[in-house]
């Protein structure tokens, strides 16, 4: 069973993300909603997951590295975007971690 208010609050925000997009005359499909997880625990990610939300993003590479190997596993069609700051020495885990990774401060974490 679906938790109704994560159901709903997912249906909402991609109501306005097509809304947006339809003022932009954008197609709405165009568009990705990416819940954050941040903070989030696992439970309320697993019922985002039954109400359908397929891509999560994270901030900190410890924290999605203590969530996210087992979520994965359970769930292949997931997609997990790195969305804070990356520092160098977390690069290893996150590239072997997250499937995007949004932003690098410096060339040398990028290569």
């Amino acid at each position: 069973m679906v938790d109704a208010e994560i159901m709903s609050s997912l249906q909402a925000v991609q109501r306005d993300i097509d809304a947006a997009a339809r003022r932009a005359n954008r197609d709405p499909a165009s568009g990705q909603l990416i819940a954050v997880s941040k903070t989030v625990p696992e439970h309320a990610i697993e019922e985002a997951i039954r109400a359908g939300q397929r891509d999560f993003g994270e901030n900190r590479v410890q924290e999605a590295k203590a969530k996210w190997p087992a979520l994965k596993e359970q769930h292949p069609d997931l997609e997990l975007h790195l969305i804070g700051p990356l520092q160098s020495n977390k690069v290893r885990v996150a590239v072997q971690l997250v499937d995007v990774i949004h932003s690098v401060d410096r060339p040398k974490i990028a290569s």
